[in-house]
């Protein structure tokens, strides 16, 4: 069997060498994807030895040859630009997304660098209270609207008045409803997907009869510590039928970590609110 090393090395090595190839990488990757990953451990999107086998065989009549790194650089570049001819017109461009999460990472910083002397802000969160901060954190727990945490502003809270404990339970609370409208747009779709999904429906629900924990616990350490939105999770497990209640357990306790953990990280790093 092939060493799976092998290949990975020099993709490692280029991406060291060539940061911008990053993007370009990351989707070969993807794309490179077995179906079915998310049902057998590691439960990650890896691609299979006979895939990678099968691959190098075609390419250089070898299912153990070691590509150039050269290569590696012309088949990524090349991939990813036939991906992109290849999406409907009207999508949002890669480069404009990383410029709008820049500049949402910069308005963060210049909020809690600044929240000491921002007094007619202090005053209008003060005035909007918990009701108000639990209504930002739903927006923000709905990730397709609004991509960053609002925990990410908890120095801002506290120097507005705001109780430690309140505010990180409110902003877990608020973030959970945030995802139980992705809960809620799974089971629509599931309605709403007839024959076209029905072959998807069937497999979903044969994994949910013979998993039937194991996807709440994935879900739970998701959303306590990968910084991505939960409704990559909770969309599908509603198509899937899993319970609302145990979904929003599951999630309520992974926000109430991840939101902690976000707001003491940028408390520390900013030196305020601990």
């Amino acid at each position: 069997m092939t060493n799976p090393r092998g290949i990975f090395r020099p993709f490692l090595r280029l991406a060291l060498r060539r940061p911008l190839l990053w993007p370009a990488l990351l989707s070969a990757a993807w794309a490179f994807r077995p179906r079915g990953w998310y049902r057998r451990p590691p439960f990650l999107p890896l691609p299979s030895r006979g895939y990678l086998r099968w691959r190098l065989e075609t390419a250089y009549g070898e299912p153990d040859a070691v590509p150039p790194a050269d290569e590696i650089e012309r088949f990524v570049t090349w991939s990813a630009e036939m991906r992109r001819r290849m999406r409907p017109r009207g999508r949002v461009p890669a480069v404009v997304k990383l410029i709008v999460i820049v500049a949402l990472a910069g308005f963060m910083v210049w909020v809690n660098l600044r929240a000491g002397d921002m007094e007619a802000a202090r005053a209008g969160a003060a005035a909007a209270g918990y009701p108000g901060l639990l209504l930002a954190s739903v927006v923000s727990g709905f990730n397709v609207v609004w991509p960053v945490p609002v925990a990410v502003f908890y120095p801002f809270f506290i120097e507005s008045g705001f109780e430690p404990v309140p505010t990180l339970a409110t902003i877990a609370l608020g973030m959970t409803g945030g995802d139980l409208l992705g809960y809620l747009v799974g089971n629509a779709t599931r309605d709403l997907g007839h024959h076209r999904l029905a072959g998807f429906r069937a497999r979903a629900e044969a994994l949910h009869a013979r998993h039937r924990f194991l996807p709440l616990g994935l879900l739970f350490v998701y959303a306590g510590f990968v910084p991505l939105p939960n409704e990559l999770l909770v969309i599908p497990m509603a198509y899937m039928r899993y319970p609302l209640p145990a979904v929003m357990a599951a999630v309520l306790c992974g926000n109430l970590i991840f939101n902690t953990t976000v707001a003491f990280g940028v408390s520390w790093i900013f030196g305020v609110g601990g």
